[in-house]
């Protein structure tokens, strides 16, 4: 007898129902195991991710617990499309078992063969032919792709039942029929072989750390008021943890900024009251605090790395996604442009833009949702705070670049590179 051949995933109470429907049907068949289904997490993802690529045949016994187990899985896979398959009620025992069912009906076991046929008919369930049908992985395949045989199967099953949202303790077989169902061998390819996005902090990791707000807010105040002679230590006492929104807004939400220049403007506020608590007179604050922003986005006060260039570049040819994550003001993306570092990067992620900074879980996420939600995500940075914790946090792996923190013990970083050279010795 010549199987039907269906594209829908076809769903059964239990095995011995699946042994005999797969004499019948060319498909892939799935027990739920009775009631177990509703406390099977795996299973019932399973069968909403397949019934909404698929579709879905269902088929239950005739008694009233095949009737509620019919009714939780059309619940769970809500949205599929769902043919339903009904057996009559037909008093009898199986065989196998030693007695009858509580109803005393047999279930889709029991029932012959014609009769199933005919029920699957009248559901309208017919084989389905088409010379467009791709082609099926076998076997050779998995074992090709790493997913079996191989030193590195457990780890490739589990970063594509991952991706595909399946159960990652499917036997060979299962695993080959819900492959073929969900995906291809191209498709596989590319999540199993998919590179780690990068995610770059700025200033300190980049660049030299020369330009650092402390000097910019002391160069001028020795430029404009020498007979001041206010010290570096004296300006960092009263800047460090203060003048900028990551430091003045306890809960780092700073969305409220975002309009009418209100970043720069809550800054020059802070600066005016920093060069008070220093020692300079109200009117010397005003003056000297807006000429901080020209000198802040002015490209010409940011010097890269002496590698930094060789290493993004390398890193992009190697197949890598690159983009900025920095906490800094809202000019940032433009100066990124204006250095001619844009092509090395596929978006740029500022705390001024977002609302949110480091370490803050918050932009952390709109980072990866900009690019796309990736398998894994890797933050580089030189703060073991804002770049490292933060990144780890919110499961990113980290590199630590440029550390100018000598006290730090390691913590939350999966990598730590004394030059952006050494990071191309771990990202192969």
């Amino acid at each position: 007898m010549e199987k039907i051949k269906v594209s829908q995933v076809v769903v059964v109470e239990g095995k011995y129902d699946a042994i005999k429907l797969d004499s019948i049907i060319d498909g892939l068949i799935i027990p739920v195991h009775g009631f177990s289904v509703y406390s099977d997490d795996e299973k019932k993802n399973l069968l909403k991710q397949l019934g909404r690529k698929n579709g879905i045949i269902l088929i239950t016994d005739s008694d009233s617990a095949g009737f509620k187990i019919r009714n939780y899985v059309q619940n769970i896979c809500r949205g599929s499309e769902i043919i339903n398959v009904y057996i009559p009620p037909v008093k009898g025992k199986e065989s196998r078992k030693q007695s009858a069912s509580k109803e005393g009906l047999l279930g889709v076991e029991g029932i012959e063969k014609d009769i199933l046929i005919k029920c699957l008919e009248q559901a309208g369930v017919n084989s389905v032919f088409s010379d467009s049908d791709k082609q099926q992985m076998t076997y050779a395949d998995l074992f090709e792709l790493g997913l079996s045989g191989t030193a590195n199967a457990t780890l490739n099953r589990e970063k594509l039942a991952e991706y595909l949202n399946i159960p990652t303790k499917l036997s060979k077989k299962a695993l080959l029929e819900v492959l073929n169902r969900m995906s291809t061998k191209t498709e596989i390819e590319n999540v199993l072989n998919e590179k780690p996005v990068l995610f770059w902090d700025f200033h300190g990791t980049l660049t030299k750390p020369d330009n650092q707000w402390v000097d910019i807010a002391l160069k001028l105040a020795d430029e404009m008021f020498p007979q001041m002679n206010v010290s570096h230590t004296e300006i960092m006492k009263n800047l460090s943890g203060k003048c900028l929104p990551w430091w003045t807004y306890p809960d780092r939400d700073t969305r409220h900024l975002m309009e009418n220049d209100g970043w720069w403007k809550s800054c020059e506020d802070e600066f005016i009251k920093m060069y008070i608590a220093s020692g300079f007179e109200k009117h010397q604050a005003e003056k000297m605090t807006p000429l901080i922003r020209p000198y802040v986005v002015d490209i010409t006060k940011h010097r890269l790395h002496d590698d930094a260039i060789t290493v993004l570049s390398s890193l992009k040819e190697r197949g890598y996604r690159n983009y900025i994550l920095s906490n800094n003001f809202p000019e940032l993306t433009q100066m990124i442009s204006d250095m001619g570092l844009d092509k090395y990067f596929e978006g740029c992620v500022v705390s001024a833009r977002v609302g949110f900074a480091k370490p803050r879980k918050e932009i952390f996420e709109y980072a990866r949702n900009l690019a796309d939600n990736p398998q894994r995500c890797i933050m580089i940075g030189d703060n073991p705070v804002d770049d490292i914790k933060g990144a780890k946090d919110c499961g990113f792996d980290t590199i630590l670049v440029n550390n100018r923190h000598p006290e730090y013990n390691g913590d939350y970083c999966d990598y730590i590179c004394k030059t952006l050279t050494d990071v191309l010795d771990v990202l192969k």
